[in-house]
């Protein structure tokens, strides 16, 4: 695979290199914020070679390639693409238009995702530390155990100060000002000053005795207040002053305000969290870890699943382990894989073979979910369901056992041994009975459900059923195209005044205000329902997509006055065919709201209905792109 290519074709794609404020990836995704989202054409983009699927979530425009990303976003540096660009940024307008528990969320996840390759690192340490004692390679009380015991809890303890680095970045602030007063609370002089009991004050206030290392929200609230700070500093300083008066006020403001009030109610708040983590397994015991399993694909889907990531962390920090989220994720990812190569073996598509063998096996060995699911069991539907099933049943067990997570690394079978607890052997067996239930149960259940066959290769699709008589071939195209059938502006269906179709009840798609009153067919097909009143049809496609187009909202009051049809039901029609005119000035005379929803109401059966980005439009221009 060329990734330079791919790269390239992204960048045409998405509007140009000046359309790109910034880029980074996670394990599959490349995550880029763009200036205009509407000049990215998603379905040109899921066209490029490598690429899985794109996806709008967190404010950012996010294109699944799987574990190969780190290539392409290689390749998008030496194109100069991310010159001076680091880190996606969004313009603060847009920050400030987000709610105030989105805007806290972004900042965690900004704050916690560069830092998590050194606590995976550190925790793997941990890990080993379980593991060689066991197998008798190590004694505890050796210097060596000691000494590795010290550099798995690099990470953990200097915890503040990583992710203070990583905030100032988020908050675009200066990060070593950041680093100091991150390292104010770890300091050891403090902490011993806390352990000794006295009480202690900073002129005169006193200062609340608080657990910082190992914490996590003290240092990116500071950050953030720091970035005001700052700003503040500078704007009543002298110019002559400003290289050696601002650092000093800086810290001189930002260090009593941690000490007094943000480092106490930050590590307040940390303990809180994992508080809260023990009350959920206290009252919902082994059931927690099965609903987190069992919704932990849906979070993959919309790419929330991060937010679960420093919850794991801040279990990990204070408890030294995390029996929910982890241990959740594990049975989700091995479902992937189970039920991708459930796939495999029974397709009878080549290409799908190859691309469910393929990532199945990422899923089954490092965890990497996303090419399974967007490429194998989302886009054919009924091993989606099975994996869901299969995550919950085998979340149970591990609840059940009260398995355990001694590290973030992502779940898979090479990562297992991160759930090895010293002292207790069986949870040897739970974990392989956790992986086997989640593999052999997403994988019977897909045999169970059925798919379809993408069509592809030469080859026929076909039902895993076999319902079909021998040789008949049933479509099922991977895209399919709804031209516009009238002339006007575009707008969301989820701002239509109707809230049956604002709220997608009856299917998705998107709206017209038309300017002109004639109805034409947006594809090839034949015409199913005709209302009585002439206001709406309904049609569906020769590769059965099925379409309503409904004129105006409660014109069925006016029961065919301004109406004229020029088919009925069972017509077999052409794409660009009239279907029926409408008299807009007399509807709009009436009172009536002309704006004309256009749904694919079987849209179930399909992975995305993605609306055009143009603002004005034609009728025969495409309209929907059905994925």
């Amino acid at each position: 695979m060329d990734w330079k290519k791919t790269a390239e074709q992204i960048v045409a794609h998405v509007g140009g290199k000046e359309n790109i404020l910034g880029a980074t990836y996670c394990t599959t995704r490349l995550r880029l914020a763009l200036a205009d989202e509407s000049l990215a054409n998603d379905a040109a983009v899921s066209e490029v070679p490598g690429v899985i699927s794109v996806v709008h979530a967190s404010g950012q425009y996010q294109i699944i390639i799987g574990n190969r990303v780190p290539k392409v976003y290689e390749a998008l540096q030496e194109m100069g693409v991310l010159e001076n660009k680091g880190q996606p940024v969004q313009e603060e307008e847009e920050k400030k238009k987000k709610p105030i528990p989105a805007r806290m969320m972004d900042a965690l996840l900004g704050s916690m995702t560069p830092v998590i390759p050194a606590i995976i690192g550190c925790a793997m340490m941990k890990v080993l530390l379980v593991l060689l004692p066991m197998l008798g390679i190590l004694a505890e009380e050796s210097s060596t155990y000691q000494v590795l015991n010290v550099i798995g809890d690099g990470s953990f303890y200097f915890l503040p100060i990583l992710v203070a680095a990583s905030a100032a970045r988020y908050f675009n602030t200066n990060i070593y000002l950041s680093i100091t007063i991150a390292g104010i609370l770890v300091h050891p002089t403090l902490q011993a000053m806390f352990t000794a009991g006295d009480p202690i004050s900073l002129f005169g206030v006193p200062v609340t005795a608080a657990n910082y290392p190992y914490s996590i929200l003290p240092a990116i609230i500071m950050a953030w207040v720091l970035s005001k700070v700052e700003k503040l500093v500078d704007r009543i300083t002298p110019a002559i002053t400003k290289t050696f008066l601002n650092p000093m006020l800086i810290v001189l403001i930002c260090a009593p305000i941690a000490l007094w009030a943000v480092g106490p109610a930050g590590a307040i708040a940390g303990e809180a969290i994992s508080g809260g983590l023990e009350w959920i397994q206290t009252n919902l015991g082994w059931l927690a870890v099965g609903i987190i399993g069992g919704i932990y694909p849906v979070l993959v889907l919309f790419g929330m699943h991060h937010v679960l990531t420093p919850i794991a962390i801040a279990s990990i920090s204070s408890l030294g382990f995390d029996s929910l989220v982890m241990v959740a994720q594990l049975g989700a990812n091995l479902a992937q894989g189970g039920a991708s190569m459930a796939v495999a073996l029974r397709s009878k598509n080549k290409n799908m073979r190859q691309t469910a063998a393929a990532a199945g096996f990422s899923a089954l060995v490092a965890g990497i979910t996303e090419p399974a699911m967007y490429g194998v069991t989302l886009r054919l539907k009924r091993p989606f369901i099975a994996v869901l099933i299969a995550s919950f049943a085998s979340g149970c067990f591990a609840g059940l056992m009260q398995l355990k997570s001694f590290s973030t690394a992502c779940p898979g079978l090479v990562t297992t041994i991160q759930y090895l607890e010293a002292g207790r052997p069986s949870s040897i067996l739970y974990i392989g009975l956790t992986c086997l239930i989640a593999v052999v149960v997403s994988f019977v259940l897909t045999f169970i459900l059925g798919f379809r066959d993408p069509q592809g290769s030469g080859e026929a699709a076909t039902t895993t059923k076999n319902t079909a008589p021998k040789g008949t071939q049933v479509q099922a195209p991977q895209r399919l195209v709804v031209n516009s059938p009238m002339t006007g502006k575009l707008m969301p269906l989820s701002q239509v005044s109707d809230e049956t179709f604002a709220s997608g009840v009856l299917g998705t798609g998107a709206a017209i205000i038309p300017t002109d009153g004639r109805v034409y067919a947006p594809f090839d097909g034949v015409v199913e329902t005709l209302m009585d009143s002439s206001h709406a049809v309904g049609l569906r496609s020769d590769d059965g997509l099925e379409v309503l187009v409904h004129v105006g909202r409660d014109t069925v009051a006016l029961n065919g006055k301004y109406f004229t049809p020029h088919v009925k039901v069972g017509d077999v029609v052409r794409k660009g065919q009239l279907l029926l005119t409408c008299d807009l000035n007399g509807l709009r005379a009436e009172g009536y709201d002309v704006t004309t929803p256009v749904i694919v109401t079987n849209s179930e059966e399909y992975l995305e209905v993605v609306p055009t980005k143009e603002i004005n439009i034609e009728h025969g221009a495409r309209l929907l792109t059905v994925l």
